[in-house]
């Protein structure tokens, strides 16, 4: 059996409040989205190249959840 990393078990955590928390829900269908209008609207309105959009995207969230991070352990 295939051995999961710690990524992958946090959105199974995520995955699970979500079904018993409605805000959670919420909140998590919206954040999932997000990224793929984003990456729609920086390939169909600005020219970028599908892979440039990805990875700015990816970037983004990387450095939010950075960001989020370090003002919990801040906190």
């Amino acid at each position: 059996m295939k051995q999961i990393n710690v990524q992958q078990l946090r959105s199974l955590r995520l995955l699970a409040l979500a079904r018993d928390d409605r805000a959670v829900a919420e909140l998590n269908s919206r954040i999932s989205n997000s990224p793929d209008y984003l990456v729609e609207e920086l390939m169909n309105r600005h020219g970028w190249a599908a892979h440039e959009a990805l990875c700015a995207v990816q970037q983004l969230q990387e450095e939010a959840l950075r960001s989020t991070s370090d003002q919990q352990t801040a906190a």
